[in-house]
C-alpha cells in the first residue's frame, strides 16, 4: 500500500507553495503578526498609488508601481516553474510510491484519485453548489439547457465534482440553422468558464419517423411513426391510455397523447438494446421531453429509464401541480453505471393507474451530455420549437458555480493536478498539511 501520509507531506509542502506566490503576486493582502505585517506586492502598489497624486513631483516617483508589477509578474513566472517541479515529483517520486513507474503528471495525478479510492483514503471536502441557468432575455429560440456537478466516484456512487470553484460559465450560440446552414435542432453553442479552456456543445435534435440520430439515441422522439400503434414504440400495458393527436403537437405532425380514466395503468417501451450508436455505459445521458398538460385530476406520467431492468434514479414527473395549457420541458441528466450495456437499456412513458386526465408528449430524447472537466460541468441543450440565433443577438444562458474552498487538498487537486480526489468527513488524511 502506497505511504499516503509520505505523499501528501509532499503534495502539501507544493500547495503552501503555491499558495504563497499567489498571495504575494495576485491577492490584495495585508496582514499583521508577531509584530510584523505582511502587503502583498498588490496592496504595495494600491498603497503606492493612493498616496502619489497630490502633485506631479510625487507622480514622479510612480515608476515603483510598474515595479512592484513586474516584481508580481516575476513571481508569476516562479510559479510556472514550481509547476513544472510538480510534474517532475508527480511522475517520479508519486508514481514509484503508487507502483506505476512511467506515467505522465496527468495520468500519476489520476492514478492517486484511483488508489486513494481503493484503500478508502480521503481528504477535506470542498462544499460546491450550481446556481440557476438564467436564458438570455433575448433569446430568439426556445432550446433548453440542463447543468450538474454531480458526478460518481470509484465506486459509482453519486458525488459532487470537487473540481468545481468560484466562477461564472457563459453558453453562447455560435452556429445556427438561418446564418451557417445547420441543420433545425444542431445548432452549436459555446461553454465559457473564467477558469480554462472552452467547450464545445451542440443541440440535442428531436427524431421523428424512421430517421435515426448519431446522438440522440431515442427513435421517433417525435412520436410520428403510427399505423394502429406507434411503430417504433411498444405498448406494455394499458394499451387505451396512448393514441397519437395531430391537433396538439409541437413538432412534426402529431404528439403522444395519453388519456387515463383514473382505473387503468398504462406503459410505452423503446428498446434500445438494437440501437447503432448504442447508449455508452459508464456516462452522462441527457434525458428530455416537451409535455403539455389539458388537465390532470389526479395521479402522475413519468418518463424514466429502465437500466437493467431497475428504474433510474431520475424520473421526469407530470402531476396536477404541473401547469396547464403551455408546452414545458421537463429534463435532467441520468448517470448509466458501466454494468448497463447497450443491451439493457429502455425508455419508458407510463402512468400511474389512478391517472385521471390528458397529456401530451413531444420532442421525447436522450443523448450523451457534454462534459466540462476542469470546471466540474456536465450540461446538455434540448431542441426546442423555435431554433437559436448566433447573430446578431446570440443566444445565450448565464450560470454560476461556487465553491468554498474549504479542503486545502481538494482545491490543491483541482488547481494544480486536474482530478477530484475522495472526500470525506471525517477525512483520512490531514489537511493542515497543505495548509
Amino acid at each position: 500500500m502506497p505511504d499516503y501520509v509520505a505523499i501528501f507531506e509532499v503534495l502539501g509542502a507544493y500547495a503552501r507553495a503555491f499558495a504563497q506566490f499567489e498571495n504575494l503576486a495576485d491577492r490584495n493582502l495585508e496582514l499583521a503578526d508577531s509584530g510584523g505585517t505582511f502587503r502583498s506586492l498588490d496592496r504595495l502598489r494600491q498603497q503606492f498609488l493612493h498616496v502619489l497624486n497630490d502633485s506631479p513631483a510625487e507622480r514622479d516617483c510612480a515608476d515603483a508601481v510598474n515595479l512592484l508589477a513586474d516584481a508580481a509578474r516575476a513571481v508569476r513566472g516562479w510559479s510556472v516553474q514550481l509547476g513544472a517541479s510538480l510534474d517532475a515529483c508527480l511522475r517520479g517520486f508519486v508514481a514509484a510510491e503508487l507502483g506505476a513507474r512511467g506515467l505522465g503528471a496527468a495520468e500519476a495525478a489520476r492514478e492517486l484519485a484511483r488508489a486513494m479510492h481503493a484503500d478508502g483514503e480521503s481528504v477535506v471536502a470542498n462544499a460546491v453548489s450550481l446556481g440557476p441557468v438564467t436564458p438570455g432575455a433575448h433569446n430568439a429560440g426556445d432550446a433548453v439547457l440542463y447543468a450538474t456537478l454531480l458526478n460518481v466516484d470509484g465506486a459509482e456512487l453519486v458525488v459532487s465534482d470537487q473540481r468545481a470553484r468560484t466562477q461564472k460559465i457563459s453558453v453562447v450560440c455560435t452556429r445556427d440553422a438561418a446564418r451557417q446552414g445547420l441543420a433545425p435542432g444542431h445548432e452549436e453553442f459555446r461553454v465559457t468558464p473564467e477558469f480554462g479552456p472552452p467547450v464545445n456543445l451542440r443541440v440535442i435534435p428531436v427524431t421523428g419517423g424512421d430517421f435515426p440520430d448519431t446522438r440522440n439515441v431515442i427513435l421517433d422522439g417525435a412520436f410520428e411513426s403510427h399505423d394502429g400503434g406507434f411503430t417504433h414504440w411498444a405498448v406494455a400495458a394499458g394499451g387505451p391510455v396512448f393514441s397519437r393527436d395531430t391537433g396538439v403537437r409541437l413538432f412534426g405532425t402529431g404528439s403522444l397523447k395519453l388519456a387515463g380514466d383514473g382505473a387503468t395503468a398504462g406503459e410505452l417501451r423503446q428498446d434500445l438494446a438494437a440501437r447503432d450508436p448504442a447508449p455508452v455505459a459508464g456516462a452522462w445521458y441527457g434525458l428530455g421531453v416537451w409535455a403539455r398538460v389539458q388537465n390532470v385530476t389526479a395521479g402522475t406520467v413519468h418518463v424514466d429509464l429502465l437500466l437493467d431492468g431497475e428504474p433510474s434514479d431520475v424520473a421526469l414527473e407530470i402531476n396536477d401541480a404541473t401547469p396547464a395549457d403551455m408546452w414545458r420541458h421537463l429534463g435532467a441528466l441520468v448517470y448509466l453505471p458501466r454494468a448497463t450495456f447497450p443491451g439493457k437499456v429502455i425508455v419508458r412513458v407510463r402512468c400511474s393507474a389512478d391517472f385521471d386526465g390528458v397529456v401530451n408528449l413531444d420532442g421525447l430524447s436522450l443523448a450523451p451530455v457534454v462534459e466540462v472537466p476542469h470546471a466540474g460541468l456536465r450540461l446538455c441543450v434540448f431542441q426546442g420549437a423555435r431554433a437559436p440565433h448566433s447573430v446578431p443577438i446570440a443566444d445565450r444562458f448565464d450560470l454560476s458555480t461556487t465553491s468554498d474552498d474549504a479542503g486545502a487538498f481538494a482545491s490543491f487537486a483541482r488547481d494544480r493536478l486536474g482530478v477530484a480526489l475522495p472526500v470525506d468527513d471525517p477525512a483520512s488524511l490531514d489537511d493542515t498539511m497543505a495548509s
